[in-house]
């Protein structure tokens, strides 16, 4: 018998063997539960023997089943002991913990920063300068908004306050963001609902937000 035949079938032969040998010092109470378990064993051992779907159980009797019994608990193992914070398959534990956290009223914070690493391909972040730098040239901050055919083109700021509504914002609120855009010379977007008298108050130039015009659009 070769070796490898030897170590395939070694622990099924053991299991066998001692079941036999137990058999007449069954009198002994501590024997029967070993014999037992080595009876039990021997028996899905034969089982292993005979069926044919699963070459890994007939090829190795009893210690086959360990393969199919990882297998089954894989996806647990994965989640609890190997996967890390970031892996979203289709959403990360991190993102899992905040869910939970939220669903049951704690709190979700995390401090001291992040654990994600922020140098990798996709992250996009402005560094500090250890020496001020010169003034740009705020003409440079500009894009014409039309063409030579456009009867009034207009010089818009890349910088502008973006969408907020009449609805969830006072009045107060308005006046101030537009006057801060009558200031710094750039342009206020009204946001879904209408463009309300607390828009015209100061003047500063208006982006009147018609999409997605669910609630309606009025001036």
């Amino acid at each position: 018998m070769s070796l490898s035949l030897l170590s395939r079938y070694a622990f099924f032969a053991v299991c066998v063997i001692f079941t036999l040998a137990s058999l007449p010092f069954l009198e002994y109470d501590w024997l029967w539960p070993i014999t037992a378990v080595t009876g039990v064993l021997s028996l899905v051992g034969l089982f292993d023997l005979l069926q044919s779907p699963h070459a890994v159980r007939r090829n190795y009797p009893i210690l086959g089943n360990i393969r199919y019994l990882v297998e089954g608990i894989r996806p647990e193992i994965r989640q609890y002991l190997l996967e890390s914070d970031s892996d979203a398959l289709p959403f990360s534990r991190a993102q899992r913990s905040l869910v939970y956290s939220r669903a049951k009223n704690e709190s979700a914070d995390k401090p001291f920063g992040t654990l994600i690493d922020v140098y990798q391909s996709g992250f996009e972040f402005i560094g500090h300068s250890m020496r001020p730098a010169p003034l740009s040239d705020p003409s440079s901050f500009r894009v014409m908004v039309g063409g030579p055919q456009c009867t009034q083109p207009y010089s818009a700021s890349v910088f502008n306050i973006s969408a907020m509504s009449f609805g969830s914002l006072s009045a107060n609120a308005i006046r101030a963001l537009n006057q801060g855009a009558k200031l710094g010379n750039f342009a206020h977007d009204t946001g879904e609902g209408s463009i309300s008298p607390y828009h015209r108050e100061n003047g500063g130039d208006l982006t009147w937000e018609l999409g997605s015009g669910y609630f309606g659009c009025r001036t």
